[in-house]
């Protein structure tokens, strides 16, 4: 194990950190009313509840997770909370003022954990609110200073962090996973990863469909192919819905970080309609890719990038397909049916360019 020096502590129970006293202090102004209850309609998908806490000094916002009841935490085998550990040594604090957190503290829950952040109702990125176009190259920029913060980091592996290394972060969206747990009631995206794998023989070329088919049953070529290139600190989500830019950058919600090559990263962002409807993917990934051989002061040969963009995709095809896959199906609109199929169909092409690396 290596040396990680705390630097916050963690707080016994929910009731200790919410207690006027303790917020006075974490606050440095003094709370002498507090009140909490749940934020209707917005429950994490995973299986997170999320709630309002009301002061006299204003709203913030707790949420709770439990290995439990949280399908994140329980098909990646988180037993620390990734979340809060990466905040408790402090991290997260390394990416500061580039890119915040808005963590205030955290807590044990029973057997499960709490964060409490800053209220970013209204500031947090939906369908309903869609990023702006100003911020698209903002967030490729912080995703780039995050991935140089961390590059060939030793302390990403120490188990004390407990992030995700490529097995938990593919089982998430694994069908043999989703399919071991079918009784288990934990959030909806197991239902959405059967749902999708159902659909997506009949969407996808057989090529393609067999290539992620098979790498599912068994990942390590593709394993092999990844430890030949550098590795840092990914988010594991980095999309509109979990990033906001009240005043700052912010990104929250880190369940699903994990240490890997930093394409994983980029294609999850910018396969993304509001990446695509601004710069185009394309050119997203070329100025990520300046950004980032900036941060580092070196740049990238092209060969070695394009297979660390192929290989890229692949993850996220193999992480996203059956996601895209169940919404052409279920979508609430046509449009959006058509988009996901299309979303969908992209992936023949991704996946033949990345197998030629995995010989």
């Amino acid at each position: 194990m290596l040396n990680l020096d705390t630097k916050y502590t963690l707080f016994d129970s929910v009731e200790e950190m919410l207690a006027p006293e303790t917020l006075s202090e974490l606050l440095t102004r003094s709370v002498t009313r507090v009140a909490c209850h749940p934020m209707n309609g917005h429950s994490g998908l995973a299986g997170g509840r999320l709630s309002y806490v009301n002061t006299n000094l204003g709203r913030f916002v707790i949420k709770q997770m439990s290995i439990d009841s949280d399908w994140i935490m329980f098909a990646s085998a988180d037993e620390q909370c990734r979340s809060v550990r990466l905040w408790e040594y402090g991290l997260l604090d390394q990416l500061r003022p580039h890119l915040e957190h808005k963590i205030i503290a955290c807590a044990r829950d029973n057997n499960g954990w709490a964060i409490l952040m800053y209220d970013l109702t209204g500031h947090v990125y939906s369908w309903e609110k869609p990023m702006d176009p100003d911020h698209v190259p903002v967030f490729l920029d912080r995703l780039a200073r995050l991935h140089a913060t961390f590059w060939n980091d030793p302390r990403l592996s120490d188990p004390g962090l407990g992030l995700c290394d490529m097995t938990r972060l593919l089982d998430q969206s694994s069908l043999p996973m989703a399919q071991k747990h079918v009784n288990l009631s934990i959030g909806v995206i197991p239902e959405w990863v059967r749902g999708g794998w159902e659909v997506m023989e009949e969407l996808l070329d057989r090529d393609a469909f067999t290539h992620l088919k098979s790498l599912t049953e068994n990942p390590q070529p593709l394993f092999d192919a990844l430890s030949r290139y550098p590795y840092t600190l990914l988010h594991g989500d980095y999309r509109a819905e979990n990033l906001a830019h009240p005043d700052r950058p912010v990104a929250f919600d880190w369940q699903e970080a994990t240490y890997s090559l930093m394409t994983i990263d980029l294609a999850w962002f910018v396969k993304q309609a509001y990446v695509s409807n601004t710069l185009g993917q394309r050119s997203a990934i070329d100025y990520y890719r300046t950004r980032l051989e900036a941060y580092l002061d070196r740049p990238f040969d092209d060969a070695e990038w394009q297979t660390m963009i192929d290989l890229g995709h692949l993850v996220d095809a193999l992480r996203s397909t059956c996601f895209a896959a169940y919404w052409s199906i279920h979508s609430d609109t046509p449009e959006g049916q058509l988009w996901e199929e299309n979303v969908v169909k992209q992936r023949n092409q991704q996946v033949r360019d990345a197998m030629r690396w995995l010989a």
